[in-house]
């Protein structure tokens, strides 16, 4: 269907990745806005980062692709105690945390050595 109204209007259709749900840890509005362009019907997006900003999004799109978003707020005074004891001290090699980085063309690649977590600790996708 999608084809279709794309040929009615005469423009390429948007390709629309095989993926069930999308984690925001990010916080950047681009990225969101990205993930609403791209998301299938169904689709589950968690939003566990923090925004400093309003973003904007389209309420009709939610509905019509029944899509489910929730937020999450999991960090304790506690857990952010531990994180900071461990930057402060040096328990974390933190530079080894990102293990990977695709470009925005290679999204597909991205996931699946995400999902396949096999030496992946942190796949990130460069949406500049």
């Amino acid at each position: 269907m999608l084809y279709f109204i794309a040929q009615l209007l005469d423009c390429p259709p948007t390709p629309v990745p095989d993926v069930d749900a999308f984690i925001d840890v990010a916080g950047a509005v681009v990225l969101f806005e990205n993930v609403m362009k791209i998301v299938k019907s169904h689709a589950r997006i968690s939003i566990i980062a923090v925004y400093k900003n309003e973003v904007p999004v389209s309420l009709a799109q939610i509905m019509s692709k029944e899509l489910h978003i929730q937020g999450a707020s999991g960090y304790t005074h506690e857990d952010i105690s531990k994180v900071v004891d461990h930057l402060k001290n040096n328990k974390s090699n933190i530079a080894n945390i990102v293990t990977q980085v695709y470009k925005q063309d290679d999204i597909q690649e991205a996931f699946k050595v995400a999902i396949e977590a096999k030496g992946a600790i942190k796949v990130v996708v460069d949406l500049s």
